[in-house]
Formats: structure tokens, C-alpha cells, sequence
């Protein structure tokens, strides 16, 4: 597994943070880094693979990865995405420490991988721009601008997480959805009835999930249902048949072209070390 050193990104010993652009995110195998990070999806679409557990990113998505963490980049689709790194919650050289602002290793998945609206997005590119720019002056004066624009960003990704919205806002209720499809993907899904739960026009659902996520509802949910039964296949004895079916996939055969498609090769092949 490769390790990435901060010594590679980081334009001084002194520096603390530093933005690195990927105009577009290429596939990217597994590895660690000295350093944290926080990764912000502008758009497109790809798979995460964080510390073995796998993740469907898509546009708003914001990512918090750990020294100690190790995940990789795979299925990418036009992935448009902007990496903050910095050295360490307490390796700041005027922040006394920012763990309070981060999520703790005991929260749940969705705390590590939050999800913020396109307006947050917005908002967070220009404290980004801003960030870029200060990272450039190595003075202390410099350093110090920029660990204070860091911190702003960090708090305004909280917030942009965190704030309640009202009941009429669209956005959330269909980032409420996508919540729902993280830990209901393997149940049925009838659409009609979701967008009636989420009080959503259906036709409002198809094309907002489709310009959040890059894909149609059911591709997305059958990504979900194939990232889990991957996992399902690499780390338990269980049946094809009985995996397809635990996950969502009611044929086997089916559930077999469609693993195929996703991955590029057959659930067999996984089994047998093949791919």
C-alpha cells in the first residue's frame, strides 16, 4: 500500500495547509497518507473505498480522512473534486486544535462522510479560492491567514452539514432520501412511495437524484446493492445466490450481469481471486 507524504504537497516545512485541485479525479488505488484531509466532491461521480468500507460519492459529498486511514478511488465518472490537507488536528502552528470540529472515530459513517447543498458547495469553492491564495505566503503573517481561513471553512462545512432546514426546503428532503437509500438499499424500493415519504414529486425525485448523483435512482440503487454484496463476497461464506438475494437482487443471474457490468468481472471471479 503507498503512503503519500506531506514533505510532496506541502510547500514549506512550515506550512500547515494546502489545497490540491483534481480536475478530474483519476481512479486511484489504495494508500495512506502523514497528513489528514478533507476531500470535497463538486461534481461527477465514483466510488470510495474508505478503510475497506465503500462509498458512493457524488455532488455535495465531504469527506474526512485520518493519518491513520487508508482508501482508495475507483469507478470514477467525471469526478470533480478538491483535496484540504493539513498536517494534523494538533500540527497547526497558531490553531491551539480543531478536534472539536471534526468527526470523532465513535460517530456514525455519516458524520465521517457529510453531505452539504449545492449553495454550501458554492460557498465553500470561494473559502477555498481564498485558502489557495494564502497558502502561497510562507511568512508567518501568511501561515497564520491561512489557518484562520481554514478554520472558517471547516466551521462553515459544519454548519452546511449540520443546520436545520425547514420542511419546504427540496434539497434536503432529497438529501434526507439519499440518507434513506444509504441504510435501506437492501429492502424493496418502490420510487412512488418514497417520493410521497419525502414529500417529493416523483418526477422532481428522478431528475434531482440524477443531477446529484450523476446517475438514474435505480442505477443509483443498484450501486449501492453491488458495492455491498462485493463486500458481502469478500468477507463472508455465503452463496452467490444468497448474497445477491440479502442485497436487494431477487435473480441471481441478474444480479451476476449487473456485478459484471459494475466491476468488470463476475462475482465468481471474485471469489475465486480471478479479477
Amino acid at each position: 500500500m503507498t503512503l503519500l507524504c506531506g514533505d510532496e504537497f506541502f510547500i514549506s516545512k512550515d506550512a500547515t495547509v494546502t489545497i490540491e485541485p483534481r480536475v478530474p479525479q483519476a481512479a486511484f488505488p489504495e494508500h495512506y497518507h502523514d497528513f489528514w484531509e478533507i476531500v470535497l466532491v463538486e461534481k461527477g461521480s465514483g466510488i470510495h473505498v474508505f478503510n475497506d468500507q465503500p462509498y458512493v460519492l457524488n455532488s455535495g459529498t465531504v469527506c474526512f480522512i485520518r493519518a491513520d486511514d487508508h482508501h482508495l478511488f475507483e469507478n470514477v465518472d467525471d469526478l470533480i473534486m478538491t483535496n484540504v490537507l493539513y498536517r494534523s488536528p494538533h500540527g497547526f502552528r497558531f490553531l491551539t486544535d480543531i478536534s472539536r470540529f471534526l468527526p470523532t472515530q465513535n460517530l456514525p459513517d455519516s458524520q465521517v462522510n457529510w453531505q452539504i447543498s449545492h449553495a454550501g458547495m458554492q460557498q465553500a469553492k470561494r473559502f477555498i479560492q481564498t485558502l489557495s491564495d494564502l497558502t502561497k505566503d510562507t511568512s508567518p503573517e501568511g501561515i497564520a491567514a491561512s489557518e484562520g481561513q481554514f478554520l472558517q471553512l471547516l466551521i462553515m462545512l459544519r454548519h452546511g452539514c449540520f443546520q436545520t432546514k425547514g420542511e419546504g426546503d427540496r434539497e434536503q428532503r432529497l438529501r434526507d432520501l439519499l440518507r434513506w437509500l444509504q441504510h435501506n438499499f437492501c429492502n424493496d424500493v418502490d420510487w412512488l412511495v418514497l417520493a410521497e415519504q419525502f414529500s417529493l414529486p416523483l418526477r422532481t425525485l428522478h431528475r434531482q437524484l440524477k443531477q446529484q448523483t450523476g446517475m438514474t435512482p435505480q442505477r443509483y440503487l443498484n450501486r449501492l446493492r453491488l458495492l455491498e454484496a462485493r463486500k458481502r463476497l469478500q468477507q463472508s461464506d455465503k452463496t452467490i445466490t444468497e448474497i445477491a438475494h440479502a442485497c436487494g437482487f431477487s435473480d441471481s443471474n441478474h444480479f451476476s450481469t449487473q456485478f459484471r457490468r459494475e466491476f468488470s468481472h463476475s462475482p465468481k471471479m471474485l471469489r475465486n481471486g480471478e479479477h
